[in-house]
């Protein structure tokens, strides 16, 4: 564990010394053992580590029911003398079961083992130790032989306690498992004074039969002759390979020394990649950011008041002055950021009427300027500090009318007026990203070209082309056919359709991207129907069936058609959104594709109408295309249903949750031919395609037209708008259908750039939104 473990000796009398184990070891605690005393002794301190298990525990205990157990309690002289040779025979032979609940087998370990009764005093030091006389018959399989002692690689005799060899070369050390188990191998190596000279070598004990390959072995220490040329080599390598590999790369984790009390708040530890990898620009950026971090936080004075706090803690049973001399770096530190703090207040109040200004979308007068400093000033006469106080002048910029409200100033007459650039500007941006203008369209409010129409015109195109334009395929697109929000629909049985949850996210996302495509690249409005191609990522394409998409990145796949795919009438979170919770919809598809598709209107169904059933495997044997027909009997229903159904039936090739598929869930063939009341026929899903865009195309476009331009006003269309739609209907159809050619025609529309004076009747008989 990280438990510290220190000794600390102290002499009673004489001269009072104190011997401390981890400053007289830490130092050179790789070297081997032994190691000196802090007096120059040596030979004092020996360091090791063991570790301490359930096996390393000797017990004499006579387990119960061994043979040992049963000759101990057994009063008769013969039975003992068996028993006593079935014990011999344990001993010779082992045991018969391996069983570690045996209990002989329990009985044969504690006898055998190395700490237990009969072999736990024997001193195998001492026997290691003992002389074999030249020419006794004594050998042993285990060890180093004798005559590998004591001579140097030169033969000439040395220490016999020692053995020399010359680098590299292996020694193969035989020992025995029973004696070694739950030990560890320990010896001590040096670089020979005479023959080692200025050379270096690495020493490493392994059980492995082949030793390591040729070169440094990054876990063991190298061994040099102190103070020498090769110690000087070795150390200037070490710290070239620093520069290139800081110490933070090479060691996985950074434990700090005390959790409870610490000096140092942020620890920067960036300076070899600063130096390695980092440009210019990088490195003035990433000071820049550590700055604002070290600002925000306010480091330096937690650290000040840590530091109290951390010398009460020392006090106790440690040394203060070795902190003394970071009391002064400490309380400059600190004083120099509460005197910034103090100098960049005022540009925060600078900072929060521009925001201010930002949130009003337009500039501020001076009158409401005045007020925003004035109410920070007085909050602070009342004992507030600067957060606080500019909390709530933040406050009340967030709850000002010119926040809530994108408010519009009309004109005195009767007549229409242009829009200030400023509401131009909002108009804009609200409309293509649902959100504030940005920076490049307030610069161009400001200078008062806006309402140019090429300006205006330039502004839109850009507006499209920004990844901001992904508000307008939700808000707008999503809204338009009915899925905005698709991504957290929960009306799906979990028992049904058990994989919905984990793809409903992914169907969205789908869709989403298809209409960011649309606008942004200036896509055809007819391939909401017919387009080729889809967004996926591994998960969705292996739902669609569709192969070679491979990973959880999106990319567009062309080609989806002959999948049964393409256009919105394809996609998973439409097709799943008009079903029910375990069973298809061809009225709920037919309905919507007749309203949100084409805009026309079906009255309300009438009351009483008989409910189909919730799930396809409760039908009596009947389909839901036969279901559906059955109930368009009614004569109350026929009227709507001969006009919906149709268009449902073609897409009950898809499932409730928009799976391709040939039979319903109980097995039954679908079957997607479609009838309309004209007499058209048509089948599935490209058959209907087909339909729409031959027959039907001009609702299409002019229903798109409709709720694009009322999205883009807020608010309702009225009768007077319908030049302007004709307008934008003959534009798509000039440019192939391009949907920019649409936004286009509507930023320059008198609609869009006026707005009605006070006097105007429909001023005084509406409220503008």
């Amino acid at each position: 564990d990280l438990t510290r473990v220190d000794l600390t000796i102290a002499e009673l009398g004489g001269d009072r010394r104190t011997w401390n184990l981890s400053k007289d070891v830490s130092s050179d605690i790789l070297a081997s053992n032994p190691h000196p005393d802090s007096f120059g002794n040596q030979k004092v301190w020996y360091f090791s580590q063991e570790k301490t298990t359930a096996d390393n525990i000797s017990t004499a205990t006579i387990p119960h029911g061994s043979l040992l157990d049963l000759w101990r309690d057994e009063p008769r002289r013969a039975e003992r003398e068996k028993i006593a040779e079935q014990l011999r025979l344990l001993l010779a032979q082992g045991p018969s079961t391996a069983k570690k609940d045996d209990a002989d087998a329990a009985l044969y370990r504690v006898l055998t083992s190395l700490d237990g009764p009969l072999l736990g005093k024997l001193d195998f030091a001492r026997l290691a130790a003992e002389k074999i006389e030249p020419g006794s018959e004594r050998t042993s399989e285990y060890g180093l032989p004798r005559d590998s002692f004591g001579k140097d690689p030169s033969q000439r005799r040395a220490d016999d306690t020692g053995i020399f060899v010359q680098a590299p070369s292996t020694l193969e050390v035989r020992l025995p498992a029973d004696l070694m188990a739950g030990r560890e191998f320990v010896a001590a190596a040096i670089l020979d004074p005479q023959a080692g000279g200025e050379g270096s070598v690495q020493v490493e004990a392994t059980v492995d039969q082949k030793p390591s390959e040729a070169g440094l072995v990054a876990t063991a220490p190298i061994l040099v002759r102190k103070g020498g040329a090769g110690r000087v080599r070795f150390e200037k390598s070490f710290a070239e390979f620093r520069r290139v590999f800081p110490a933070a790369l090479c060691y996985p984790q950074i434990v700090p020394v005390d959790e409870v009390v610490t000096l140092v708040l942020f620890h920067r530890d960036d300076e070899g990649l600063t130096r390695l990898v980092l440009e210019t620009p990088e490195r003035r950026k990433l000071d820049r950011l550590w700055d604002e971090l070290r600002y925000v936080s306010q480091d330096a004075i937690k650290v000040r008041e840590a530091y109290g706090q951390f010398m009460e803690y020392v006090t106790q049973d440690g040394d203060v002055r070795l902190f003394e001399p970071l009391r002064k770096p400490i309380a400059d530190r600190a004083a120099a950021l509460r005197k910034r703090l103090i100098d960049t207040e005022p540009r925060h109040i600078d900072a929060l009427v521009e925001f201010a200004s930002k949130a009003y979308r337009r500039p501020l007068t001076q009158k409401e300027e005045t007020e925003l400093r004035g109410l920070y000033a007085n909050l602070r006469t009342r004992d507030l500090d600067h957060d606080a106080a500019f909390r709530l002048t933040l406050t009340r910029i967030l709850i000002a009318p010119s926040f809530l409200y994108r408010s519009e100033k009309p004109s005195d007459g009767a007549e229409p007026r242009p829009v200030s650039d400023w509401e131009l500007a909002s108009r804009l941006s609200y409309f293509l990203w649902s959100s504030a203008a940005d920076d490049e369209l307030r610069r161009s409010a400001s200078s008062a070209k806006l309402h140019d129409p090429e300006e205006l015109e330039a502004q839109a195109r850009r507006m499209l082309k920004d990844s901001r334009v992904r508000a307008l395929a939700t808000e707008f697109a999503c809204q338009w056919i009915d899925i905005r929000g698709f991504d957290e629909h929960n009306e799906k049985s979990t028992q049904v359709f058990p994989q919905f949850g984990a793809l409903r996210g992914a169907m969205y996302e789908e869709s989403v991207r298809f209409f960011v495509d649309l606008f942004e690249h200036d896509r055809s409005l007819l391939d909401v129907l017919d387009a080729d191609r889809a967004f996926l990522n591994e998960p969705l394409a292996k739902f669609y069936g569709i192969p070679g998409v491979i990973g959880p990145e999106w990319r567009q796949v062309d080609g989806i058609k002959a999948q049964g795919r393409g256009g919105v009438l394809g996609m998973a979170s439409l097709l799943s959104k008009q079903s029910g919770a375990s069973r298809t919809s061809p009225v709920l598809r037919g309905n919507w594709l007749l309203e949100s598709l084409l805009g026309e209107k079906l009255p309300k169904p009438p009351k009483n109408v008989p409910v189909l059933p919730e799930s396809e495997l409760d039908t009596n044997g009947l389909t839901m295309r036969q279901l559906t027909e059955k109930h368009r009997s009614v004569e109350s229903c026929m009227k709507c249903h001969e006009k919906i159904d149709a268009f449902g039936f073609a897409l009950e090739s898809f499932d409730a949750i928009g799976r391709r598929r040939e039979t319903d869930l109980a097995g039954r063939p679908i079957d997607t031919r479609a009838r309309l009341k004209d007499g058209t026929e048509f089948t599935d899903i490209a058959g209907l395609r087909e339909y729409l865009l031959s027959k039907r195309r001009d609702e299409f476009v002019n229903h798109f037209c409709r709720k694009l331009l009322g999205y883009s006003l807020g608010r309702s269309v009225q009768l007077s708008d319908e030049p302007l739609i004709e307008e934008m209907r003959r534009g798509l159809t000039d440019s192939e259908y391009r949907v920019q050619g649409a936004v286009m025609t509507i930023v320059r529309s008198p609609q869009f750039r006026l707005r009605r004076g006070l006097n105007s009747k429909l001023e005084q008989d509406q409220v503008d939104p």
